[in-house]
């Protein structure tokens, strides 16, 4: 699977400006703000397949 960057980037025009900590509290993922965790968007270039990974920090 390829790494497609952050999951919040893909909220909206804007999140990709906002700031990560920010987006964090927000996100509802519980683990990324306090565990110092990013969710990424990952995909299966040949099925389509999208599905989020956690990346320790």
């Amino acid at each position: 699977m390829d790494d497609s960057g952050r999951i919040m980037d893909f909220y909206d025009d804007y999140s990709a400006y906002m700031e990560i900590d920010d987006l964090k509290l927000e996100d509802g993922y519980t683990e990324t703000y306090a565990k110092g965790k990013c969710p990424h968007l990952m995909s299966c270039p040949q099925c389509g397949r999208n599905e989020v990974k956690f990346i320790q920090e």
